[in-house]
């Protein structure tokens, strides 16, 4: 994340200078600087003058094509910066099933609780987040991007590792059928990391406000819904130990569910519908439904042999949250969920994260 940090003010920093030196070589170009008879310049300050002009301009052009809002229906952010901590609940599972077999396993970790940090300037929203049930913490974060017509998540995670056997079935007694008990078996054969970048464009974007929803950073005063359509890229690695599980399930397992790593790059297109209900004064409800239709291309390891597999299947992504916003505070809650699928000839993988966000902020620096 300094890293990060550090490296788009740099961009920013270039792209102020450029934009200065190219109003400075654009003035003198065109002659327009009055130079006294001894060549000196008489308004030092002109090509300062000039290149806030050049850069104000710039934002103009690129707040009309980017974030262009009907005011009747969205009150634009009034300030600079966002400020907010966030309370998440993270849950996750894993189902893998033979397809010769009636044999699948299900495995969890316990959720997790984290607790986050986040500050927001303009679109841009960067949080970062840390485990508060362990001492190993495992950091997670995530980079936001938000105008009224396109959006931008990219993230990165990793899974719990305190992992548990939940249901089993189609293995020969004394498994067979057999749920785990209510909190499940502890499973140590399991370490999951994924990461991704969701992109949305929002059609009806004049008049509704999805950051009013994901980011606080506009309120939406008329209730009102939205089109969207979506492109989405995650990449799980999913590794299993399958020597760890007890030895009656470990010799009754289909020979397909015994691989033990699995890496998988997934490219979806979704299109779905977003709705804000303000249902009282500064105070919003939105759900988002997006299906998508995604190509996997996986690479399936076992200690025979290495496998590469292309296939394409259905997934979901849904959102619904609830805020409360008078412009300066705002408090509210969240609900994120992917469900991913994935199919070959002989093994069959279920894949569902989901988050529970409850967080709070303040805006600064009116504009």
């Amino acid at each position: 994340m300094k890293y990060s940090t550090t490296y788009n003010l740099f961009l920013l920093k270039m792209l102020t200078a450029a934009i200065f030196m190219l109003s400075a070589t654009e003035v003198l170009s065109q002659n327009i600087i009055p130079f006294d008879s001894l060549g000196i310049l008489k308004y030092p300050g002109y090509i300062f003058d000039y290149t806030q002009k050049k850069i104000e301009s710039t934002n103009k052009v690129i707040y009309k094509h980017l974030d262009e809002k009907d005011t009747h229906y969205i009150t634009p952010n009034l300030y600079k910066w966002t400020f907010m901590a966030q309370y998440s609940n993270c849950y996750e599972y894993y189902k893998f099933s033979a397809k010769n077999s009636s044999q699948s396993i299900s495995l969890s970790p316990d959720t997790r609780n984290k607790l986050g940090f986040y500050v927001g300037w303009r679109w841009i929203f960067l949080g970062w987040s840390f485990d508060l049930d362990r001492q190993n913490t495992k950091n997670d974060w995530n980079f936001s991007f938000y105008t009224s017509k396109v959006g931008i998540d990219v993230f990165h995670r990793k899974a719990g590792d305190n992992f548990r056997i939940r249901k089993l079935t189609g293995f020969n007694d004394p498994v067979s059928g057999a749920e785990i008990e209510p909190y499940g078996q502890l499973f140590d054969g399991v370490s999951v990391e994924q990461s991704g970048i969701n992109l949305y464009y929002i059609f009806n974007n004049k008049k509704f406000s999805y950051p009013a929803a994901y980011s606080q950073s506009t309120n939406q005063r008329i209730s009102c819904g939205s089109f969207l359509l979506g492109f989405s890229y995650s990449r799980q690695s999913f590794h299993l130990d399958a020597s760890r599980f007890d030895s009656n399930i470990k010799t009754a397992m289909h020979p397909s569910m015994n691989f033990n790593r699995i890496k998988y790059h997934d490219y979806s297109i979704s299109a779905g519908y977003s709705y804000n209900w303000v249902f009282a004064k500064n105070c919003l409800a939105n759900i988002s439904l997006t299906p998508a239709i995604g190509y996997k291309r996986s690479r399936i390891n076992t200690d025979e042999d290495r496998s590469i597999f292309k296939n394409i299947n259905a997934d979901l992504i849904s959102r619904a949250a609830i805020v409360y916003n008078n412009s300066r505070y705002f408090v509210g809650a969240s609900i994120v969920s992917h469900t991913y699928t994935y199919h070959r000839s002989t093994l069959s993988i279920v894949n569902g994260f989901g988050v529970v966000n409850v967080y709070t902020g303040v805006n600064l620096f009116r504009k």
